[in-house]
């Protein structure tokens, strides 16, 4: 009996993750330079335990990265390796600061999860603003460029948000119970 309840917390420890490495696959191939590190960062945030959460989303930096460098074509330059290495700092950042805006995840406050959101989209930005303050790059940061990224992490966040409802409601032995949800 032990040994099966520790199969099934194992599984539901990875079937979020793996669901999220997915995701990752596709999102990259379809929109390369669109990937959504900040909804990434703050649904394993909001999901996961912290720990899991930092390896998640590394794993997920790192396969868009090796998809980016080996499949999309990204130049081999040390330019790019210099935003692909910010992309992954910003968005561990994102996800810290996520973390720590939710507390503990046992229970969602919508209130905090938007708020962990908008703050880990503005750490996010901040570090990436503070690598092309460095290395050029600053144009990238105008208003519809940004507004344009910021629309992409919120539908995908809506969406992955929306997917591990349904996930932990219909298989809550796969990916664990569905957290309690509270508005404030």
């Amino acid at each position: 009996m032990t040994d099966e309840i520790t199969a099934q917390s194992e599984a539901a420890r990875f079937a979020w993750p793996v669901t999220l490495a997915l995701a990752t696959v596709g999102g990259s191939l379809a929109a390369a330079c669109m990937m959504p590190f900040v909804a990434l960062a703050i649904v394993t945030a909001a999901t996961m335990h912290r720990s899991l959460a930092l390896a998640t989303i590394l794993a997920i930096w790192a396969t868009n990265q090796v998809l980016g460098f080996t499949v999309l074509g990204y130049p081999h330059t040390g330019y790019a390796f210099a935003w692909g290495g910010a992309l992954g700092i910003a968005s561990v950042l994102a996800m810290l600061a996520g973390a720590a805006v939710m507390g503990e995840r046992d229970e969602l406050s919508s209130f905090r999860t938007l708020s962990a959101f908008l703050i880990g989209f503005f750490v996010y930005e901040a570090a990436l603003f503070g690598l092309a303050l460095v290395v050029g790059g600053t144009e990238t940061f105008a208003m519809p460029i940004v507004g344009q990224i910021f629309a992409n992490d919120a539908l995908w966040f809506a969406g992955l948000s929306g997917a591990y409802w349904i996930l932990t409601s219909t298989a809550p032995k796969l990916f664990g119970p569905t957290p309690r949800l509270r508005l404030a």
